[in-house]
């Protein structure tokens, strides 16, 4: 007899601390705990469908799911808009497929999928290599309990690989936690994400220049991850050549201003009134006291440099 095809998931990870997440705190701030309920409930029936994406395109079941959430319809579509608003669910496959789902559901979801469909080829093969059906028939109570254990085993390791994709100790996660104190799984997965397009190291340094610039807070961080990934800055001497240059241009703009601190006030004024249009007859004049005017400036900044 056929085994039948194991869909969706009997279990998903539920961080201890989900209560302190930002944005489910956007949820219990507008709704209570009704928010709270909502969110659960949906990533309940989620995780059972098959592709981790459920259909919520046809109003009856939209009614059925706010009976299960014990809320009005109208509260029910304000609570989904405010999880599209937030990022909680993925707003365009809800208007163009009518799912409820999000990249971070189906990036814990696709291990799963994988790891089944390797054992689903390696079943496929055992039958093709001539492994019968009375060859590997126990008896009703032993195929019970068997089944019982395999669900409980593969539903555990399954939790562990997610455990591990979401929060292995990188060197970014690390310093955040050692100098920025306790992490919240929004922002744990946020900088999942960053490392995946910048690596471990390029994180790890913008999370340093946050403290450095007396700014401890991820929301810093982040802005400067950005602004290298708008430069296409994605290296360490990447970073620090771009600071040479920062550092270059204020040194070249802090001269300008020096010199110009150097200049005597007759002289400002002098060169104020010459940039102001002359009548005919003085420009005789202006022409003749030129070399004066050029000889005291040279003698004053001689004499200030003399005294530096």
């Amino acid at each position: 007899m056929a085994r039948p095809k194991k869909e969706g998931m009997d279990y998903f990870p539920h961080d201890t601390d989900a209560v302190n997440d930002e944005k489910l705190e956007a949820l219990r701030m507008l709704y209570g705990n009704d928010g709270y309920a909502f969110y659960f409930i949906m990533l309940e029936r989620i995780y059972r469908t098959k592709d981790a994406e459920l259909d919520i395109s046809d109003a009856e079941t939209i009614q059925i799911l706010s009976r299960k959430v014990s809320v009005s319809l109208e509260t029910f579509h304000k609570m989904l808009e405010t999880c599209f608003k937030r990022d909680i669910f993925d707003r365009n496959l809800y208007e163009q497929h009518g799912v409820l789902t999000s990249k971070g559901i189906q990036k814990r979801v696709a291990p799963v999928v994988e790891k089944r469909e390797k054992m689903r080829q390696k079943y496929s093969r055992s039958k093709d290599n001539g492994v019968s059906d009375a060859e590997t028939e126990q008896k009703p109570d032993k195929v019970k309990e068997s089944k019982v254990k395999e669900s409980k085993v593969k539903e555990s390791r399954v939790v562990e690989e997610q455990k591990i994709d979401a929060t292995t100790p990188s060197d970014a996660i690390v310093f955040y936690q050692n100098n920025f104190g306790t992490m919240p799984p929004s922002i744990s997965q946020q900088i999942l994400d960053f490392i995946k397009d910048f690596g471990d190291e390029m994180v790890t340094a913008a999370l340093n220049k946050a403290l450095e610039q007396n700014k401890p807070h991820w929301g810093y961080a982040k802005s400067i991850l950005n602004s290298w990934h708008k430069k296409g800055i994605k290296t360490l001497d990447q970073v620090k050549a771009e600071e040479i240059q920062f550092q270059n241009q204020r040194n070249s703009r802090g001269v300008h201003l020096n010199q110009e601190s150097t200049v005597p006030d007759w002289f400002k004024e002098r060169r104020k009134n010459k940039q102001s249009s002359s009548p005919p007859e003085k420009q005789e004049d202006n022409r003749l006291d030129h070399e004066d005017v050029n000889k005291r400036l040279q003698e004053y900044l001689k004499a200030s440099g003399g005294s530096s």
